[in-house]
């Protein structure tokens, strides 16, 4: 008995012994025939796997494998021999350098059909994602995910993992035969207590990414085929349990011809709806924030379409719901869709927006200005007019749509030549223009008429303007018309929709500065502490019907000389440039006058007290009409001449002529003489010379 036992424990020794050298000389194979079946009877044959080598440690439970590949077979040969499939089908290859596992149960894998372990590692997986079909778009459906989930776990009932890493890998999307149009590289995620049973339900399998997902892409690359342009994300980081996404680097590339639309730097998206990203393509979150970069924007008519729109160009996600955005540093270039005229770029823009509705892929921006409260800040612009005569030049701005207001720094028109030398670019006369707009303010302000139709709409504006105009009078004179160019027939024919209730324009100044013909000297008529109010400052049609009267009042400071009050009244219907003005000059020394008469009027006064000077004047594009009234005692002046040297002299005879028929008081007592207005207008002479003329001839006809 006691041999029978020896002989049996001997026996069972050997068995043991023969079992161990078999189980490790065979191992590997049993692993992976269990691993290749598994997968081909989950596929139904469609797909294969194999991999090149393996280091099993079934004590421990460990396991790496080598160079696996999982491909599709059927399908794919049909592919790539040209016989493409009617029905849209997705085909999954995977290349996976090493997967690893951790701490797994073998007999629960060998025997249970359950995939148990305690952590998964997979390094540099590459997973190609190939649409076949004759129509549609390279897209991963839930039913795709499933699918894929299904093919790769075969007929285990559950894979269960206490962590999965996923180290540098990649995912291209393809669409038949040709190049991956969208590529995902450097992807590294990061997966706790991952439980997966065998009802494959998709929610299930998806809801890691929602919740738990912590994940990294170095770059995303995608091409629009149809529009031909190139998205690229940087630096990406996803992370689902503090739901957020941040994209170091975004950049939109126009292949056509290889210009950037857009670019984003340290982008982030806070409180991020996870469930809306990964199962529905959909950014919904609280903020999104940048530090700087381009977005492109488009402005004007789309095709059929009668009203003006304005786009932001956003090609990647379906839709968009953010309730707050900070953008800081960023250059907004804006596009035109009717002509290919060089962009407007605004440059170190900061767009700050609260309670935003949504902005849609395809749409317009008239949801977030409609609906939010935003305000857009920057630090201006420059751009030259088409003949490069003129730099404009737009400070530092802002817009508050909350507040419907907006307020820009300064404004000007600044010549590019000085007089001299625009004077010598001249065939005939023309204004040379040095426009300076300060501290502009514009209250309950139409923010939406303003993007959408290019409308100021306003009730109130607030400005200092700074008024340079000059004019060599011996340029030879331009003979064309100037009938249809008064300052309230231009306003009518400007492009853009203007309608100010009220326009302010306080301390400001308007200096007409001359070269005369004849004295070849200059004079400058100066209006300073210019304090003007405009009503119904409008060229629009609506406006016009309930109010076809623009009005102003005014009071200057005549060469810091005299008081000046005027009361403006501007028809804006009229066809034929009706206007009428009244206004009062306050008194002054008469020789103070002389730095204008003198190269203008080729005048002195050598003596004479200036009381006051009042009109009432109407005029229309041909002429002007009305009564003066000049208040001066004791007046005398001297003609004069031009002198070969260039000095003016006075011409003796012709003054005393002059001053022995002028009359050299007119007095406020009693009843003082009225001077006659009339004027004839030169056409070819601008409206502000018909104003001075028609005061001039008023004062002359005076003093006769």
């Amino acid at each position: 008995m006691k041999k029978g036992v020896k002989y049996l424990f001997v026996i069972l020794v050997v068995a043991v012994v023969a079992g161990l050298i078999w189980w490790q000389a065979n191992k590997k194979s049993i692993v992976r025939n269990t691993i290749e079946n598994a997968v081909v009877k989950g596929t139904e044959g469609a797909y294969y796997i194999h991999y090149d080598s393996s280091n099993i440690d079934e004590v421990g439970g460990n396991a790496s494998f080598y160079n696996i590949v999982l491909q599709q077979d059927s399908l794919q040969r049909q592919l790539y021999t040209g016989d493409t499939v009617e029905d849209a089908k997705m085909i999954f290859n995977v290349v996976i350098e090493r997967l690893s596992v951790r701490g797994v149960d073998m007999t629960a894998f060998l025997q249970q059909n359950k995939a148990q372990a305690k952590s998964i590692e997979i390094i540099r997986p590459y997973i190609t994602i190939i649409k076949t079909g004759k129509t549609g778009e390279p897209t991963l459906s839930a039913a795709d995910t499933l699918a894929i989930y299904e093919k790769l776990t075969g007929r285990f009932k559950s894979i269960q993992a206490e962590e999965v890493r996923i180290l540098d890998g990649t995912v291209a999307f393809a669409k038949g035969t040709h190049p991956p149009n969208t590529l995902l590289e450097g992807i590294n995620i990061d997966l706790k207590n991952l439980q997966i049973d065998s009802t494959r339900n998709y929610d299930k399998i998806i809801s890691y990414f929602i919740k738990d997902v912590v994940a990294s892409v170095k770059t995303v690359s995608s091409k629009n085929e149809v529009t031909n342009r190139l998205l690229r994300f940087e630096g990406v980081t996803y992370n689902a349990r503090d739901r957020f996404l941040k994209v170091d680097h975004f950049v939109q590339t126009d292949l056509n011809n290889n210009k950037k639309l857009s670019e984003l730097i340290g982008s982030r998206v806070s409180g991020l709806s996870t469930n809306a990203f990964i199962i529905n393509r959909r950014l919904i979150a609280d903020s999104l924030t940048t530090d700087g970069g381009t977005v492109s924007i488009y402005k004007g008519r789309k095709t059929k379409e009668a009203n003006e729109t304005v786009d932001i160009d956003n090609e990647f996600f379906d839709g968009a719901i953010v309730k707050n955005i900070r953008l800081t540093n960023v250059t907004a270039t804006i596009f035109s869709r009717e002509n290919s005229t060089a962009p407007l770029i605004l440059k170190n823009l900061r767009f700050n927006a609260s309670n935003i509705d949504s902005i849609f892929n395809g749409t317009d921006v008239l949801t977030l200005i409609t609906n939010s409260k935003w305000n857009l800040s920057g630090t201006g612009f420059s751009l030259s007019t088409k003949d490069d005569m003129y730099n404009i030049n737009i400070g530092p701005f802002s817009v508050d749509n909350s507040g419907a207001t907006i307020t820009v720094k300064s404004v000007a028109a600044i010549p590019s030549l000085s007089e001299a030398d625009f004077v010598k670019t001249l065939k005939v006369q023309k204004d040379r223009y040095d426009l300076r707009f300060n501290n502009i303010q514009l209250y309950g302000t139409d923010i939406k008429k303003l993007i959408t139709e290019n409308a100021i709409v306003a009730d109130r504006a607030e400005l200092q303007a700074v008024l340079n105009i000059f004019n060599d009078r011996t340029v030879t004179p331009d003979t064309k018309s100037k009938i249809g160019e008064y300052p309230h027939q231009l306003l009518q024919k400007m492009k853009t929709g203007i309608y100010i209730k009220t326009l302010k324009a306080n301390n400001s100044a308007i200096h007409y500065k001359e070269r005369g013909a004849l004295s070849k000297k200059t004079g400058v008529v100066a209006f300073e502490k210019v304090n003007a109010t405009i009503n119904n400052f409008t060229n629009m049609e609506s406006y016009k019907r309930n109010n076809g009267t623009m009005t102003m009042t005014a009071t200057a400071s005549f060469l810091n000389l005299a008081p000046v009050t005027s009361v403006w009244n501007l028809p804006l219907t009229a066809p034929n440039g009706a206007f009428s003005v009244s206004g009062k000059i306050g008194g002054f020394k008469g020789v103070q006058l002389n730095p204008v008469t003198e190269p203008l009027g080729m005048a002195s006064i050598i003596k004479g007290n200036i009381h006051s000077y009042t009109f009432n004047m109407r005029g229309d594009d041909l002429k002007s009409e009305g009564e003066a009234i000049l208040i001066y005692d004791d007046l005398k002046i001297n003609l004069l001449k031009l002198e070969d040297k260039g000095q003016l002299d006075d011409r003796d005879l012709l003054s005393i002529a002059a001053n022995l028929f002028m009359k050299n008081k007119n007095l406020a007592d009693g009843d003082p003489r009225k001077g006659d207005m009339a004027f004839k207008r030169v056409v070819t002479k601008s409206f502000f010379n018909l104003i001075w003329k028609s005061i001039f001839a008023g004062a002359k006809s005076t003093v006769k």
